[in-house]
C-alpha cells in the first residue's frame, strides 16, 4: 500500500515469495485487507521501501509526481495576519453589557458543567503518548499559540464570540450559554483564565484529540458541546488547513457521521441553535432564550457579523464542491479546468458503496463477506490508481466515506487513503490529524484531553 515501508527486494525475499504455496493475491502490494482469513489464503509480494517505491512510480498522464510538502513542516510557516484580518470584521473591545445575574464577580469560584469523569479520556491516553515529544513554549500571541497546538488558525468571529461571552458571564465565559445546554470547548479552553495545562499534556496529540468526536473529519474543529447523550456538538469546518473555515456544522455522534451546516460564523450558528431551542423550551426557559438571542443579535449587528444560516459564500462553496461525501459536508479540491485533472468519480456509486460496507460489517456468511471485501478492494485500487494520475481528490473522498461510515475494519484503509491524498494535495495538517485520530479513535463524550 502507498506509504508502506519495508525491506528492499533481493533474491532471498523473492525466493520466499515464489516458494509460498498460497494463492497470489491479484491486488499485490495494493491490497488493503488485514482480515486473517484473507491473509491465510492469499500471499502478497514483499514490500519495497518507500524511497524505492517513489522512484519506481511514473504518472500515466506524463510528467513526474508532484512533491508533497513535508509532514513536519513548521506550523508557523502559514501564519498570516493579513489573511486573518481580511476574513472577518475588525475586532473591538467587548461592550460592558452584563445580562441578569451573570455579571463579573472576581474571586468567585467558577462553576462548570463538565462531567466529573471527563478527565478519564486524557488519563487513558497519557501513557500512550509518553514517547511523543514535548511541545516548545507557547507563543505570547494567543492566535499563534492556538495554531501551534491545533494546527489551524481560528477566524476573527471565534475571538469576538469569546469577548461577547465575557460580557455575559465574566467569571466563566465558557458557560455563558449553560442555560440552553451549550458549553464552549476545544480551542476556547486556551482563552480561559481557569485553564491550566500540565507539563505532561504539552504534546501535540492531546490537542488534536481534544473534544474530537468519533466522526469528526480532519477539517472539523469542535468549539461547542451540547447534550452528552446525543453527543451533540458544533464546530468550524474548513476545506484547506491554510484557509479560514467556510462554515460551522453540527453532528450527533451517538447517531451517525452526518454533519449539518449551521451558519457561516459562530454568532449565526448559536443564533440558529437558539431558534431551535425555542421550539421545545419550557415556559420557564423561554425568557432566558429570548434574552440571550437579543444580546447576540445586537452584538452581531454592532460588530458586523451576519446571522444568515446560508450565506452567499456558503452557496458558492457548494457549487465548487467536486462531490458529495457520506458526512454531508462535500469535498472541495483543486481541479484543472482544461484537463479536469484533480478528481475523478469513484467506480461505485454512493448507494452501492454503502451496501458493500454494510455487507462487510453485517453479513454472517464469510463467503459473502469476502466477496464484498473484494468489491471494496477494487474501489480502493481504483482510488490508488487515481492518485498515480494526479486525481488526488478521489482518494480523499473514499477515505472520508469510510471514516464517516465507521467501524474498525475500515480505519486502516481510511488512514492510508487520507494520509496519501492529503499529503499529495499539500494538506499535511489534515493528514496529521487523521493519523492521530484514527489511531486513537473512541466513541462517547469523554473527550476532554487536557484536564489534569
Amino acid at each position: 500500500m502507498a506509504g508502506d515501508t519495508g525491506p528492499s527486494l533481493n533474491c532471498e525475499t523473492i525466493q520466499e515469495y515464489q516458494s509460498d504455496a498460497r494463492i497470489a493475491c491479484k491486488y499485490g502490494n495494493k491490497c488493503y485487507q488485514t482480515n486473517p482469513v484473507h491473509i491465510s489464503k492469499y500471499k502478497h509480494p514483499p514490500k519495497v521501501s518507500a524511497t524505492a517505491a517513489k522512484g519506481a512510480k511514473r504518472f500515466k498522464r506524463g510528467g513526474p509526481a508532484p512533491k508533497a510538502p513535508p509532514s513536519n513542516a513548521s506550523d508557523d510557516e502559514h501564519v498570516s495576519d493579513e489573511s486573518t484580518d481580511s476574513a472577518s470584521p475588525k475586532r473591538k473591545p467587548p461592550p460592558a453589557k452584563p445580562l441578569g445575574n451573570n455579571e463579573s464577580n472576581e474571586g468567585a469560584k467558577p462553576s462548570s458543567s463538565r462531567s466529573t469523569d471527563s478527565p478519564q479520556a486524557s488519563e487513558d491516553a497519557t501513557d500512550h503518548f509518553n514517547s511523543e515529544p514535548t511541545m516548545p513554549p507557547s507563543p505570547a500571541d494567543i492566535k499563534l499559540s492556538i495554531k501551534q497546538k491545533f494546527l489551524f488558525e481560528m477566524p476573527e468571529d471565534f475571538y469576538s464570540f469569546w469577548d461577547f461571552c465575557q460580557s455575559l458571564n465574566g467569571r466563566n465565559p465558557a458557560l455563558a450559554f449553560k442555560d440552553v445546554g451549550l458549553e464552549l470547548v476545544g480551542p476556547f479552553d486556551l482563552l480561559s483564565s481557569h485553564f491550566k495545562l500540565s507539563d505532561n499534556k504539552r504534546k501535540q496529540p492531546f490537542f488534536l484529540l481534544h473534544w474530537r468526536y468519533y466522526y469528526d473529519p480532519p477539517g472539523f474543529q469542535t468549539v461547542l458541546k451540547g447534550d452528552d447523550q446525543k453527543q451533540f456538538h458544533v464546530g468550524y469546518y474548513r476545506d484547506d488547513p491554510k484557509c479560514m473555515p467556510v462554515f460551522l456544522a453540527s453532528n450527533c455522534a451517538a447517531k451517525d457521521g452526518v454533519f449539518l451546516p449551521v451558519a457561516e460564523n459562530i454568532f449565526g450558528a448559536v443564533n440558529a441553535l437558539l431558534n431551535d431551542s425555542k421550539k421545545s423550551a419550557t415556559p420557564f426557559l423561554q425568557p432566558k432564550i429570548q434574552k440571550l438571542q437579543k444580546a447576540i443579535q445586537e452584538y452581531a449587528k454592532e460588530y458586523g457579523f451576519t446571522l444568515e444560516a446560508k450565506t452567499s459564500a456558503m452557496k458558492q462553496r457548494d457549487r465548487k464542491t467536486v462531490c458529495k461525501t457520506f458526512n454531508g459536508l462535500g469535498l472541495l479540491v483543486p481541479v484543472e479546468k482544461k484537463t479536469e485533472v484533480g478528481y475523478r468519480e469513484l467506480i461505485e456509486t454512493d448507494a452501492n458503496l454503502k451496501r458493500i460496507l454494510k455487507r462487510i460489517v453485517e453479513c454472517e456468511k464469510e463467503d459473502l463477506k469476502e466477496k464484498a471485501r473484494d468489491q471494496l478492494q477494487q474501489v480502493v485500487t481504483a482510488a490508488n490508481i487515481a492518485n498515480d494520475e494526479c486525481d488526488f481528490g478521489t482518494s480523499v473522498e473514499l477515505g472520508l466515506d469510510l471514516f464517516a461510515f465507521g467501524g474498525s475494519e475500515f480505519e486502516q484503509t481510511a488512514l492510508q487513503l487520507l494520509s496519501t491524498g492529503y499529503s499529495l494535495l499539500g494538506r499535511p495538517e489534515f493528514a496529521k490529524v487523521a493519523q492521530v485520530h484514527i489511531k486513537n479513535r473512541k466513541k462517547g463524550s469523554k473527550l476532554d484531553m487536557l484536564s489534569s
